[in-house]
């Protein structure tokens, strides 16, 4: 029997916007704006420390869970710009870049503050915070990326891992069609 495997839920463009729209807080700007755009999961952003962030050099340096691989980004502009607004009123001496109550902020807050965001911009779908990991993969491809830099993008170790969202993403499946819609060699009725 052949396994079925889930297509992962991810948010549209249009919803990524409109929930980003509706962050006022510049530490849950720059926390989800982070998730986003390098496909964090939940885990991986609450161990981000000051010290991963080279605003000057403009990197970010990840570390993955579940066997995924660690490493140094370049940081994007825009991501450079909410870290260095959030730092200034950052106050504290935790080691943590994005602090709650207790230190370093907690995996389930981030969730809840996901889910009232998501409220906030009217999103109904039933997704967590893994879904601008989803997201940001889909994005990637629809954007015409490359597969190979999707999989490294993500710390993926295999690229089994990655090829989900390529049959979620279809920009290239759509130009195919496009360019068989108008083939010769296709047989018409």
């Amino acid at each position: 029997m052949i396994e079925q495997q889930q297509i992962p839920k991810y948010l549209t463009q249009d919803e990524v916007t409109a929930l980003f729209s509706k962050i006022q807080s510049k530490r849950d700007r720059a926390l989800f704006d982070l998730v986003y755009k390098y496909g964090l999961r939940v885990r991986e952003a609450t161990l981000l420390r000051l010290e991963d962030v080279d605003i000057k050099r403009g990197k970010i340096f990840i570390r993955r869970v579940k066997g995924g691989v660690a490493g140094e980004k370049p940081l994007f502009r825009d991501s450079k710009r909410l870290l260095r607004a959030y730092l200034d009123v950052c106050e504290g001496d935790s080691l943590a870049l994005f602090v709650g109550r207790q230190g370093f902020l907690q995996e389930r807050r981030i969730q809840q503050l996901f889910k009232l965001y998501l409220k906030k911009a009217k999103i109904k779908k039933a997704v967590g915070v893994h879904s601008l990991r989803h997201s940001i993969a889909v994005h990637l491809l629809d954007d015409g990326q490359r597969i190979e830099f999707v999989k490294d993008h993500l710390g993926h170790r295999d690229i089994k891992s990655t090829q989900i969202y390529a049959r979620i993403s279809d920009r290239r499946r759509s130009e195919v069609f496009e360019q068989l819609e108008s083939s010769n060699k296709i047989v018409r009725n």
